[in-house]
């Protein structure tokens, strides 16, 4: 999952310098090396987390680049900013905790901008380790996290004051997040708000000759909309260390659809059913003096509203379900999933699924499907 989500934001970010549908020599001059100092603590959303309570600073490294439009999916984000963050904490110094590692690309999308002043929303993916995670002999305290390697994952609304051409002041509020998504457990995930300010550099001479932004031309029949109702279809595998409850491994399938109709340029929103089927949940229903005669009584249908968000041949695909039936024990009848959606084809898809429980992950999927659409009413031109 980890290799997935942060190689294909990789290809978002070295799409600009690869081959391009529009080719320009003055797109050389939007490199920018930037330095952020945080402040914050860790929110303790489990009993079990309040020990490593405490207010820490931590640290980023960044290095990221103007986009000019030179993709379709820049233009119709209002050109965000792309990168890499390095990411530094010693969350607290507590001994049971260790420290906090974490490289993500992420994607700053504008949200207001004017000349010098920019209001956006940051979202960074990636990868995070942790030098002192569970261990039931040497570290048995640290209940927030099993493994080293991590999901890493960073949401901030952030401004940006530009001083200059070379010089921008940055302020921001984030949430940083690690969790491995229950690869292995103890898996309560570690939460820390963050506030904090930043300077960035851009290093090279101003190019007078470029414009703000560079406006491709329009493709040939753009401007031709057709109304799609579009139809995804896949299925996925799943994986559940709960060695240190049960003293196994389990196995999780899971079965869907989406149902999507494009809203906007960069939206479509729409309905979803799928089926789950947890052999996990056969032990937790013996273990609460329930017996399972019928293996089958675990599967779990769901229907949920789903929204993708897209970005070129990517979409972040949320969904909202609820359960329909199903014997099941420690859930409840709601549930949650992000997932990442990778179009090789315009028919053939990868896919990676978070499936999520009230805020606490349940279990990481990855999967591949079959995606159809279907005209419907009559095309517009605008």
């Amino acid at each position: 999952m980890l290799r997935f989500i942060f190689c294909n934001l990789l290809i978002i970010l070295v799409s600009t310098h690869a081959s391009a549908q529009f080719e320009h020599k003055l797109f050389s001059s939007n490199f920018i090396i930037e330095g952020k100092v945080h402040y914050g603590f860790i929110y303790a959303q489990h009993t079990e987390l309040e020990m490593f309570q405490a207010h820490f600073p931590a640290f980023e490294l960044i290095v990221q680049q103007m986009t000019y439009g030179k993709f379709n999916w820049e233009r119709a984000y209002n050109y965000p900013l792309i990168g890499f963050s390095m990411f530094y904490s010693g969350y607290g110094n507590n001994p049971s905790l260790g420290q906090a590692y974490a490289v993500m690309p992420f994607i700053n999308f504008p949200l207001y901008k004017t000349r010098n002043f920019t209001a956006g929303f940051r979202l960074a993916v990636g990868l995070g380790y942790i030098t002192k995670p569970f261990n039931r002999i040497t570290n048995f305290k640290n209940l927030a996290i099993g493994s080293h390697f991590n999901a890493a994952a960073n949401l901030m609304f952030e401004a940006r004051f530009r001083l200059n051409y070379f010089v921008t002041l940055t302020s921001g509020i984030c949430l940083q997040h690690f969790s491995n998504g229950s690869l292995k457990l103890p898996n309560f995930g570690l939460n820390a708000p963050l506030i904090s300010l930043g300077v960035a550099l851009r290093p090279f001479k101003e190019n007078l000759d470029i414009h703000d932004r560079y406006y491709a031309p329009t493709e040939p029949f753009a401007a031709i909309i057709h109304h799609t109702i579009e139809f995804n279809i896949g299925g996925l595998v799943g994986y559940k260390n709960m060695q240190a409850v049960f003293g196994e491994n389990f196995i999780v399938y899971h079965i869907f659809e989406n149902t999507f109709v494009r809203v906007s340029a960069k939206s479509k929103a729409g309905l979803g059913l799928d089926f789950s089927y947890d052999p996990s949940q056969i032990r937790i229903l013996e273990m609460h003096d329930i017996p399972v005669t019928n293996k089958l009584s675990i599967i779990r249908p769901g229907v949920n509203a789903a929204y993708q968000l897209v970005m070129s041949h990517m979409g972040f695909i949320f969904n909202l379900g609820y359960y329909l039936g199903g014997k099941e024990k420690s859930n409840g009848p709601l549930y949650e999933k992000l997932s990442l959606q990778y179009n090789f084809t315009k028919d053939i898809f990868a896919t990676v699924m978070l499936k999520v429980h009230w805020g606490r992950a349940d279990y990481i999927g990855w999967g591949l499907g079959f995606s159809f659409d279907k005209k419907y009413g009559k095309k517009t031109v605008r």
